[in-house]
Formats: C-alpha cells, structure tokens, sequence
C-alpha cells in the first residue's frame, strides 16, 4: 500500500510539472525567437529584407556568437518564419538614409528549428534558459557622475537594453538604494573590483554581472568593461564618439564570452548520446519541483529528462545529453542554479531495506500539492492508467536495490 500511495505522489508530480512546464516555457522562447522591425512600408521587397535581417539577428542569439552569419551558410528566411505582423508607429522616425520608418514588422522566427540547422552544420547551441545578467554602470558626463538604476531614464540606458534584447540577454539593473551603496562604491564598478560586484549583484542575480565605466571627455565617450562569471572575467576598453555604437559593442563584446560558455557543442551524428542521473536535494515543494523541471527542460545541453524518483526532499532525474558530460556539467556550473554536493553514503546491512516516507508524511506531500493545483488533480484519474502502464517502460520506480546503478549520477542541492 504505502508504496502505491508513492507512485501516486510520482505520477502527480510528472503530470504537474509537464503542465506547469509548457506554460512557463512557452514565454521564454517567445521572446528569444521573436524581432521587430522598423520598415518605411508593407511591400514585398521591404519585407523580404526584413524577415532575412531578422533571421540573422536569431541566429546571432542562440549562437552565442555576433559573427556567427559570417561563417554559416545563410538559409532562406522563408524557411523558418511562422508568422509575421504590422502595427502602425505613433511617433515615425528616420532612418541613416532620412527614410521614413511608419511600421513596426512583428516577425516570430521557428527557433526549434533554427536550433536543429545551428546543430546539424556542428555549431554551438545557448538555448532559452538564460540567467538574469546584473547590469553596474556608471556615467560621469561632465560634472556629473552617477548610477544607472532600476527606475531610470536614459538614452544610455535605453540604448543598453536595445542591445541587450537584441543579443537576447535578460538584464537586472540594480535599485542602488542604500542597501546597494553599503556594498558597492562607484569606484569597485570604475574599477571592476570582483568582490564587492559580486556580493551587492546576489540580491538581484546569481548569473554573470555587466560592469562598465563611461567617461565623456568632450569629444569622446572612454570605457572599460568587465564580466564576472564562474568559469572567469573579462576586461577590456572601448572608445567611441557615439555612445549608442560604443554600448552595442560592449554588449557584442560580453555576448559573444557568454556564448563560450552557455552556448552548447552537440554530439557528432554517429555519437551516441550520454545518459546521466542527477539527485537533487531541497526540492520540497510543488513550487521548487516546478522550477526545476523548468530549468532542467530548459538547458540547451539537455534533450529528454525523466523523473525517477521523487519524495518531499528531494528528486531524482535521468537526464539525456546531446553534449558531453563536460559541457553539461560546465554550464550547470556557470549557472548556479544547482550547488554541487559531496553524495552521502549509507552502508546497507544484508537485512536493511531502503528507508520509506511515512504513509503520513506522503498524506501530507498530497494534501499540500491538492490544495496548490485542485484542477489539475482532477487529471489524474484519466491519466493513471496510462501512467501506470508507462512506468515499467519508463523506468519511474527506483532501481532494484541489488542492483548497482551504471549510470553516472551527479549530486546537487537546489539554491533557493
């Protein structure tokens, strides 16, 4: 009976996340595989240019790489376009040939598909699950020096979050509130100082944080540049008279080194792919699992996961690779989504058997998932038999105890 009660609680979750997943998901890829463009009018020509722009602009994204178009062979956009769409612009503007630019082009790319054409010609992948990068700028224009915050307008803070959605990178400005400013000074941002960026960037993020330092000397903007990742930094300098196309190569410039580590080499066509297990822990929640399953289905290195397991502590997955172990392994790393942990060792007796959730505690497991999702329980009826007959196929009941596992397992402890 008790455990029944278990597989009850296993199919619950599997039904759940997989719900949960297609929403959440749905709006993340959107915004990666979608460009709007400023046209002068609805003809054909104009719209073909466009819709190929576009098309370069996507691959540059999930690339990871701002020369990617250089080196690929271009396919017809009309290949990989789902649909498009015109809305009027309130406020035209001029293009660098005093073209008049009255609508906005709405084009949604087929970025599955682009993603399988990236892999297919052996170039890398960095797919839709991306860490919020933490943006440090300050700006001395002049007499003055400040900044950039959350809740400001400016055309140079305006122009970093056009080039930063269009390289596809979802950016965190700081609040620089009080509690910020006991943390980080304007000169550890001049200065790139590693310690306190990192520390005053964890309330926002726990992915790369953006530094850079501008300088208006009267006739030129001056900037250096950092990016603080896991795997390491980057540093460099930039000057240009023309602040939007000093801020578009910063931003180039800090892409194209997360690309190198996000963006995700697939294995050869006659490579079998790696099969790998995951236990982790601290998934106590319905809201936790969620986000793990999310993150997991997520990762541009992954092709299938499957839960195997699941209590009120903890999960663990199979997980499928269309990269090597390494890869996989260097961007969960890189992410901090998930902390390693040292795998604890119980020394069976011949006698001892696994140890079980109480039948009480799993009641309690129900109870909290019944009351977070009622409409989905009522899923589950329909959908027992089904889940039933897949998990000998499947493999969702835990291994045999005397049976050694071959797979590799990695341990990790979910970060709040």
């Amino acid at each position: 009976m008790p455990q029944l009660f278990q597989l009850k609680v296993k199919i619950f979750f599997i039904i759940y996340a997989l719900f949960a997943f297609n929403q959440v998901i749905a709006g993340n890829a959107t915004a990666l595989y979608n460009v709007d463009v400023l046209v002068k009018n609805e003809s054909a020509n104009t719209r073909w240019g466009a819709l190929k722009n576009g098309l370069d602009e996507v691959f540059v994204r999930i690339s990871g790489d701002s020369i990617v178009m250089d080196k690929l062979k271009r396919p017809p956009a009309s290949r990989y376009v789902k649909q498009y769409s015109y809305e009027p612009v309130e406020n035209p503007v001029l293009d660098d040939k005093g073209m008049v630019l009255s609508h906005l082009l709405k084009i949604q790319y087929d970025g599955r598909s682009m993603e399988k054409y990236l892999r297919d010609n052996a170039f890398p992948v960095w797919g839709e699950h991306r860490a919020d990068v933490v943006i440090w700028l300050a700006i001395r224009d002049g007499k003055n020096e400040y900044v950039l915050k959350s809740t400001d307008q400016s055309v140079i803070k305006a122009a970093a979050d056009t080039a930063l959605q269009r390289r596809g990178i979802s950016e965190r400005w700081p609040l620089y509130d009080s509690k910020d400013k006991k943390i980080i000074k304007v000169a550890d941002i001049r200065g790139g100082f590693k310690d306190p960026i990192i520390a005053a960037s964890k309330r926002y993020s726990r992915g790369p944080a953006l530094t850079g330092s501008l300088i208006w000397n009267g006739k030129k903007w001056q900037s250096s540049w950092s990016l603080l990742m896991v795997s390491g930094d980057k540093l460099w300098s930039i000057e240009d008279a023309d602040y939007n196309s000093l801020i578009s190569k910063a931003v180039d410039r800090a892409a194209d080194a997360m690309g190198v580590v996000f963006a995700i080499h697939g294995v050869g066509k006659n490579q079998q792919l790696i099969t790998a297990q995951l236990e982790i822990q601290a998934v106590n929640s319905i809201k936790k699992y969620r986000k793990l399953e999310n993150y997991l289905q997520g990762l541009s290195a992954v092709v299938t996961v499957k839960p195997l397991k699941v209590d009120d502590q903890s999960a663990i997955f199979e997980v499928v690779l269309r990269s090597s172990e390494e890869d996989f392994l260097n961007l969960v790393k890189n992410d901090a989504e998930l902390t390693y942990v040292e795998p604890i060792y119980v020394e069976p007796t011949k006698k001892q058997k696994p140890a079980q959730v109480s039948a009480e505690k799993n009641q309690r497991v129900v109870n909290d998932l019944a009351v977070e999702s009622s409409a989905i329980t009522k899923k589950i009826d329909n959908t027992t038999a089904t889940a039933k007959d897949n998990t000998a196929n499947n493999a969702v009941n835990p291994l045999p105890e005397d049976v050694t596992p071959q797979l590799p397992i990695y341990h990790y402890k979910l970060n709040n």
